[in-house]
């Protein structure tokens, strides 16, 4: 049986946070499937590995609308984890959008990289599936020529130990790997 290991406390100075702390994510996402992956990602408190994938597989890219994005962490209260929500919020409604809701809805065995400055966040575990609450998936094409026609996904995922989860990514120059866009494969 594996062997628990208590959280232990940290010194926080915020005086060493001398760099800009700007809110929101990016305006892109990269989603991949757990079954693509060669291998499970293997966290180390909560930093995961970078994802290595079966021959042919890789993620998919998903441009967003403009400061929309973002990841929650919210506890279950105490030693019971906590549960992180996703937000993408495309700037349409149409076919495309329509398509990407139904695996959005459906797939169970996703996982999402957010860029965040300069870290990534990821929505992962490899024993936990992301999933939309009812509601969770919404879309509208406004009502008047102000309004903002777009498609909203909150997917969640938990519950985890800790209420934000980063990835690492390793460039590797023999593989020509240098960014995420790298490992993003075309549509099947």
């Amino acid at each position: 049986m594996p062997q628990a290991t208590c959280p232990t406390l940290i010194n926080y100075d915020a005086g060493e946070e001398c760099m800009e702390n700007l809110a929101g994510l990016g305006e892109v996402a990269y989603i991949g499937r757990k079954s693509d992956l060669a291998e499970p990602m293997v966290a180390t408190e909560n930093v995961y590995s970078m994802p290595k994938f079966k021959e042919g597989k890789g993620l998919k890219k998903l441009d967003l609308r403009q400061e929309s994005q973002k990841i929650e962490g919210s506890n279950n209260a105490t030693g019971k984890g906590y549960n992180l929500t996703c937000t993408l919020v495309f700037d349409a409604v149409n076919r495309r959008t329509s398509k990407l809701s139904r695996p959005l809805n459906n797939l169970r065995d996703l996982f999402i990289i957010m860029p965040d400055g300069d870290d990534n966040q990821i929505m992962y575990d490899p024993n936990k599936k992301l999933h939309a609450d009812s509601g969770g998936i919404t879309s509208t094409t406004g009502d008047t020529p102000d309004s903002d026609r777009i498609t909203t996904a909150n997917l969640i995922l938990g519950p985890v130990y800790y209420s934000n989860l980063y990835v690492e990514f390793k460039a590797d120059t023999e593989k020509n790997i240098n960014s995420w866009d790298v490992l993003v494969v075309a549509d099947e």
